[in-house]
């Protein structure tokens, strides 16, 4: 009936439809695994945004520089706010989507290389994986790290086996699975974070620390996502999944405990604090989300994320973020 949305007065799915989705006419569309469908307000709104304000160079001084800085942090609180989480607790990269968030993550991740000597790091993934996820294999294997793909059916607890392990080696391991498989639509548990995390499930039994990558790009169009529950060490996202508009931009949500650790060895874009061409001198900015953040994803595509602002609110430091 209408109290459950039925019918097709104002607020209800007929007239969002019709509102909102009316280039759909009579098709039925059903592929929001791979990308959801924007509605007409937010192209509307993002043409008028961009119509009326002039976003600069996030690393310049000047009115429309501040506007764009303004706008990228605003969008960055508002994620984490999405996601029932804070700056305490997760550090928000900002990528071209959920594949350069993977593989920045198998660039930058502190794998400890395997020796003769002594075993090192290893990726885990579920084959149930992106082919995104299955690809970061190609960056571990040039560090020597050991790769073990597992079904989910070998996700189970080991009891037996925790035994085994040293609780005083700290060599850093990385468990990756989907919150929801692209293939399937199958939903995987999010308590195997903090189960593999405590110790209380292993992907293989192996000494060290385990850190888990929670691919939450095709699970967030559909389903809310708290991190402040289920806690993992990295989460990547693409927004045209979760939003339909824009493509080619996302996040990685990181945990603070593991952000000062990443390793990132390219810089560019204004991600230097100072560097001299004619000799090996390179100060990375503060903040690893600062070290990542290309402006050339943020000029054109972030008020598209929802950060919308006015030049007023800009230029008068008095006047706090609107929601």
């Amino acid at each position: 009936g209408a109290a459950y949305g039925g019918g097709g007065g104002k607020g209800s799915p007929r007239a969002l439809r019709r509102a909102e989705f009316a280039r759909l006419g009579g098709m039925t569309y059903l592929d929001h695994a791979g990308a959801t469908l924007f509605p007409q307000s937010l192209l509307k709104a993002f043409t008028e945004d961009l119509s009326a304000n002039i976003y600069g160079n996030p690393h310049s001084q000047s009115i429309s520089s501040k506007l764009t800085y303004d706008t990228i942090e605003h969008i960055r609180y508002r994620l984490l706010q999405h996601f029932n989480t804070t700056v305490e607790d997760y550090t928000v990269i900002f990528t071209s989507g959920c594949t350069a968030a993977l593989r920045l993550i198998a660039e930058a991740f502190p794998w400890v290389p395997g020796s003769p000597e002594e075993p090192g790091s290893c990726f885990c993934y579920l084959t149930d994986s992106h082919t995104s996820v299955v690809g970061m294999r190609g960056i571990t294997a040039t560090m020597n790290v050991l790769t073990v793909p597992l079904k989910p059916a070998e996700m189970v607890p080991q009891a037996e086996e925790v035994g085994a392990e040293e609780p005083s080696c700290q060599t850093p391991h990385l468990f990756c699975y989907p919150a929801q498989s692209n293939f399937s639509g199958t939903k995987y548990p999010l308590e195997w974070i903090k189960e593999i995390k405590s110790g209380k499930l292993h992907p293989i039994n192996v000494p060290g620390k385990w850190f888990v990558l929670l691919d939450a790009a095709s699970y967030v169009s559909t389903s809310p996502l708290d991190l402040s529950v289920h806690q993992a060490d990295f989460v990547p996202l693409s927004f045209y999944k979760m939003f339909g508009f824009p493509t080619g931009l996302g996040a990685l949500l990181v945990k603070n405990e593991i952000a000062s650790h990443l390793r990132k060895t390219y810089f560019g874009g204004g991600t230097a604090a100072a560097y001299l061409a004619g000799e090996d001198l390179y100060l990375p900015r503060r903040s690893i989300a600062e070290r990542c953040l290309l402006h050339i994803l943020c000029e054109q595509n972030m008020p598209s994320a929802g950060g919308k602002r006015s030049r007023t609110e800009v230029e008068d430091p008095t006047h706090e973020l609107g929601w």
